[in-house]
């Protein structure tokens, strides 16, 4: 009972810490040559056990110019949708001279479609959603080892479901420069109740599954608002949309209240973010656009 109750209640930052290790293995996939960028997969794996799949799409230009004078570039990792995982970076056309690394969720086996399959494949939903944050955390060790990264210029990005994520690898990863929300809230039952409401009509039905499910994840632990206040004084911003109903705006508001300073929110128009690149794009394009002006020192 005692060994149940920290598993569901306990810190798990050790746990994180245990997962991360230290990389010992990484294999490069064969680069493709896309629109001016090299895109190629990487399959990271870590003296734990954990691997983690990721894909890097970078300047090509910077293959001629590596051997005489390597170009060290601001470094974007990205955690987008569950379905979307890795293939977040072919969403984004042009890089504007960064590099961005995208990583699937290291969920073992296959990915549950029928309600039976979820209630069997729990276990392996708990041990991947612990695994997220030190996945992003072994992505960056990776990148900072390459002579493209410039390690003092690498963001962290998380997007829809990758946003509670983000923010706590972000809390505990000093190396992340910015911290950035898009589409996310504080809570975890909340969300998760209000996503539910298309499937399970029900109320009492879906408040149940709900409440389950928050307990099944250890989701109390990880609501992003326990961590946010670690990110400062690192900036941490927050992207979210006007017409978003999947993000309840009680916890938008309460994910940015638990922040310290500096932070900010920008409000977009629009729904809740989808994988399609019209909808895609000028959210990627603004946090593009900042990293940019940053780096040319063109904000205060």
């Amino acid at each position: 009972m005692l060994g149940a109750r920290h598993l569901l209640l306990g810190d798990p930052t050790p746990r994180f810490a245990e997962r991360r290790s230290d990389l010992v293995q990484w294999t490069d996939g064969a680069p493709e040559r896309v629109g001016g960028h090299d895109v190629h997969t990487v399959r990271l794996v870590a003296s734990s056990g954990l691997e983690v799949e990721l894909l890097v799409k970078r300047p090509a230009a910077d293959d001629a110019t590596a051997a005489a004078a390597p170009v060290r570039r601001p470094v974007i990792v990205i955690a987008g949708g569950h379905r979307t995982g890795r293939e977040a970076a072919r969403l984004i056309p042009d890089t504007r001279g960064t590099v961005v690394a995208a990583l699937s969720y290291p969920l073992r086996g296959a990915r549950p479609r029928t309600g039976v399959e979820v209630v069997r494949a729990v276990p392996a939903i708990r041990d991947a959603i612990l695994d997220t944050p030190p996945a992003m955390m072994l992505a960056l060790d990776y990148l900072l080892r390459q002579p493209y990264a410039d390690a003092s210029r690498a963001e962290l990005v998380g997007v829809s479901l990758g946003a509670p994520f983000a923010v706590i690898a972000g809390s505990l990863d000093p190396r992340f420069r910015r911290v950035w929300a898009i589409h996310g809230s504080g809570g975890s039952y909340v969300p998760l109740e209000h996503n539910m409401r298309r499937k399970i009509p029900l109320t009492p039905l879906r408040v149940a599954a709900a409440r389950l499910a928050d307990v099944i994840i250890g989701g109390p632990r990880l609501a992003p608002e326990q961590w946010a206040p670690r990110i400062a004084p690192r900036p941490f911003v927050m992207v979210n949309a006007l017409d978003d109903v999947q993000m309840p705006r009680a916890e938008v508001d309460r994910l940015y209240a638990s922040a310290r300073t500096p932070k900010e929110i920008i409000w977009v128009p629009g729904g809740h973010v989808r994988s399609r690149p019209e909808v895609v794009h000028p959210l990627i394009e603004l946090v593009l656009s900042r990293v940019l002006a940053d780096d040319n020192g063109e904000r205060p």
